[in-house]
């Protein structure tokens, strides 16, 4: 007679997580019949929130696909069990892209771009033979030992996810100068640990650098952060030929790898729209850009006032929005 556990296991093979009842919201059900892979409507769910603002980065995991060494082989020999409606019908069903995650994930994969594409990455498991059962512990120690010949570009996704910690911040509209537009900013970061994410880049990668395409903005250092609250903050001068233009800031490790920093590659004019430097009735926080609403205690904030302060005293026309204008030709 099996035993109290085995049979608790063996029932709950046979069915799935029990439906949760939340107040005010309804029941929800496993997703494992339609989402497996939840790529496509974790996306959605971005959209929704955040716009057009989008991911930066997008790391999908699996839990292990049989790898097909061989291409099948049709039989000569007509086979009502293998051959079946039912069996098709099965067949069919645990490939779909509801069931399959690894499957739903290359037809995501498929259908992206080919600058999209470097911000999407894939961790997975190949097998070779059919899938351990989910609770199949005989083979926890082969997974494990597989997992360490099957790590992928576990270095590229790294040197990724620290790039897009850092995002740049505009410090006011832009200026029109001698034939450029000059913007001034701030590359800030969103690590909570800004003086031992510098310090991990600098020990792996001694001469990394910001790049404007290919124009140095500074290398990453140490005085970049503030004494006193620990914030990364380093100031950038560059300049463009148009707000619509496509800027692209990186962070190049060295001379083999670069990625961009959050939110680029993008055109300044989305910047200036997104921080309402044309708004009407000064800036959304209601702060004045002339005198400072409190008493500056940081070091990092007191430089970064007076840099603002600099911007807004300079006699030189700044912009709001501008747009190019075409001219529609006639056909005759």
């Amino acid at each position: 007679m099996p035993s109290p556990e085995r049979l608790k296991i063996e029932a709950n093979r046979a069915s799935y997580f029990k439906p949760k009842y939340l107040d005010s919201f309804g029941t929800f059900q496993d997703g494992g019949l339609k989402y497996n892979n939840p790529v496509r409507p974790g996306l959605r769910e971005v959209r929704r929130i955040w716009g057009d603002v989008g991911c930066d980065l997008v790391l999908s995991i699996g839990t292990g696909f049989q790898q097909k060494l061989l291409s099948p082989v049709a039989s000569n020999v007509r086979n009502l069990l293998q051959d079946g409606a039912l069996a098709r019908v099965y067949r069919a069903s645990m490939q779909s892209l509801s069931l399959n995650g690894q499957l739903s994930w290359e037809d995501h994969w498929h259908g992206l771009d080919e600058e999209a594409k470097k911000q999407h990455f894939r961790l997975n498991l190949p097998l070779i033979g059919p899938e351990p059962r989910i609770d199949d512990v005989d083979k926890m120690q082969y997974l494990h030992d597989q997992i360490h010949h099957h790590l992928g570009d576990m270095e590229g996704i790294a040197r990724a996810f620290k790039a897009v910690s850092f995002f740049f911040e505009l410090d006011g509209p832009l200026v029109w100068d001698d034939g450029l537009f000059v913007c001034r900013g701030f590359i800030l970061s969103r690590s909570p640990d800004s003086r031992g994410l510098v310090q991990s880049l600098r020990t792996s990668y001694p001469f990394a650098q910001f790049l404007h395409h290919e124009t140095s903005l500074g290398f990453l250092g140490p005085n970049d952060i503030c004494q006193l609250c620990g914030r990364f903050q380093k100031g950038v001068t560059f300049h463009i030929r148009h707000p619509s233009d496509r800027v692209n800031l990186q962070l190049a490790f060295n001379r083999l790898f670069r990625r961009s920093i959050s939110g680029f590659p993008q055109p300044m004019e989305w910047f200036v729209k997104r921080q309402k430097f044309s708004a009407k009735f000064g800036l959304p926080d209601h702060q004045s850009r002339n005198e400072p609403y409190r008493p500056l205690a940081c070091i990092c904030e007191l430089r970064r006032y007076r840099d603002t302060s600099a911007q807004v005293s300079e006699k030189k026309r700044a912009l709001t929005i501008q747009t190019r204008r075409h001219t529609k030709r006639r056909c005759l």
